[in-house]
């Protein structure tokens, strides 16, 4: 697999790593970019009332990690509907 971020894009990977953390930061998470030994990304939290935080982080080859807490009290059913209504949104068109 090639390096989907050559070395000569580096100004245009950091400004688009820039652009997601600054959207993130509209929609109410607290998001920042990091370069860790020369490779960004940008890690975000979503701060709840009464629950734990959700956190994501995305990094320069395109992964993106989503965790969230789920309460102990939620039953098998509810972990695998909200996991499935995840995966749909992260398959629809954006």
């Amino acid at each position: 697999m090639t390096d989907p971020s050559p070395a000569g894009d580096r100004g245009e990977t950091a400004q688009r790593m820039a652009a997601i953390a600054a959207g993130l930061h509209a929609a109410g998470l607290d998001a920042q970019v990091h370069d860790t030994h020369g490779v960004l990304d940008v890690t975000a939290s979503w701060h709840r009332p009464g629950s734990k935080a959700i956190d994501l982080t995305v990094d320069e080859d395109h992964y993106i990690q989503l965790s969230w807490w789920n309460p102990d009290d939620a039953s098998p059913g509810q972990i695998v509907a909200t996991i499935r209504r995840a995966l749909g949104a992260i398959s629809g068109p954006p």
